[in-house]
């Protein structure tokens, strides 16, 4: 099966992570799987360097990386013209778009084959009245978490799918973790946005320092993660007990050094980064949050806390990274959780949705462009 996957651009998001994730697989299990982005990296603020690895690490896995290099997304003709000169190329069997932006360009360009849609968090960012044209366009939604789920089901018209998101294997841990270092390392991953709440944990880290220091122990607070609201929040992040370590492709790497993972978001799809966390044995504590309340069980795997309460997530953290039982027990249940979520899985039922797209469009005898009515 050929697939086209379309992402905005070759960045660290959970979106664009779980397409290349895909495409991987994909292109493992023999088919021909592209990923196209609509802009480059540097034309929508994102790092050049994560774009440039991102894409050498899609082409190693046999599958193909190009972008539409679009400058401005809301040219819907230009951009249409540019995604059916790529189609021309692809030549895909089904189209599975990561991104809302893209559906008036497939619109325009006909692609006459199956259009998939995930929906990749618990906010919409688009009035809800833009169903109207999405049903027109997608053949099947793809929802990952139960809210994301409900959304779909309110608003659109097409079947639609659960499938739970799901993390490169390279992340994966041998044993759990006994004991956290006596200088622990805390990480959190995620592109610097509005929705990651940053300034919240800025504000915990001089009382989780502080705390940390009583016990003699030197606290590291790491922040991975660029995008266009990266300078500020290093302006806010001065001469504060935090590290911001901008736009990473060694992930995999900075987890194995982390002692405990941290998520501090306001809302969340279903956040990939903690699906790499649990592989990697690591204890998280993140916002009581749609997305992370259904990942995260408390006493399990990790400890959930109030969105934006910078004193419960500091006492939190110190808690955990101060009693060793409690520590290897929450290590336990991370890799025990990590378990539903394998790439094998996920990109099995995206290929049988794909499948009985595909043989539904061809029994239906459509013409281009259009869908079966529900």
């Amino acid at each position: 099966m050929r697939i086209c996957s379309i992402i905005t651009s070759f960045t660290s998001g959970g979106a664009e992570m779980l397409a290349c994730n895909l495409a991987e697989a994909f292109a493992a299990d023999g088919h021909d799987a592209a990923i196209l982005t609509l802009s480059d990296a540097v034309q929508v603020g994102n790092a050049a360097d994560t774009e440039r690895k991102m894409m050498e690490r899609v082409g190693r896995s046999g599958a193909t990386a190009l972008s539409l290099a679009l400058a401005n997304r809301n040219n819907w003709l230009g951009g249409a013209l540019a995604l059916r000169r790529a189609l021309r190329s692809i030549r895909p069997d089904v189209i599975h778009t990561h991104t809302a932006r893209a559906l008036p360009l497939i619109a325009l360009a006909m692609p006459g084959v199956p259009v998939v849609l995930t929906h990749h968090n618990s906010r919409l960012s688009f009035p809800p009245a833009a169903f109207r044209f999405f049903n027109r366009v997608v053949d099947a939604y793809v929802a990952i978490s139960d809210q994301c789920e409900a959304i779909l089901k309110i608003h659109g018209r097409k079947p639609v799918r659960m499938i739970l998101n799901a993390a490169n294997p390279r992340f994966r841990a041998d044993r759990p973790r006994l004991k956290p270092a006596h200088d622990p390392m805390i990480l959190a991953v995620g592109t610097v946005s509005d929705q990651k709440d940053y300034p919240t944990l800025i504000q915990a880290a001089r009382p989780l320092a502080d705390a940390l220091a009583a016990q003699g122990r030197k606290a590291r607070l790491c922040i991975a993660g660029g995008g266009p609201d990266f300078a500020p929040l290093q302006a806010l992040a001065a001469g504060e007990p935090v590290e911001l370590l901008g736009a990473r492709s060694d992930v995999d790497s900075l987890m194995r050094q982390a002692d405990l993972f941290v998520n501090c978001s306001l809302w969340e799809g279903f956040p990939i980064s903690l699906i790499e966390a649990s592989m990697s044995g690591l204890p998280i504590v993140a916002t009581q949050v749609a997305g992370n309340r259904e990942m995260i069980v408390p006493g399990l795997n990790g400890q959930l806390v109030p969105p934006s309460d910078s004193t419960a997530l500091a006492q939190v953290i110190v808690g955990i990274l101060s009693d060793e039982t409690r520590y290897a027990a929450l290590s336990r249940g991370a890799l025990e959780t990590a378990r539903r979520f394998s790439i094998e899985s996920c990109a099995a039922a995206h290929l049988a949705l794909y499948d009985e797209l595909r043989s539904r469009r061809f029994r239906h005898g459509l013409p281009r462009g259009m869908a079966p009515a529900e």
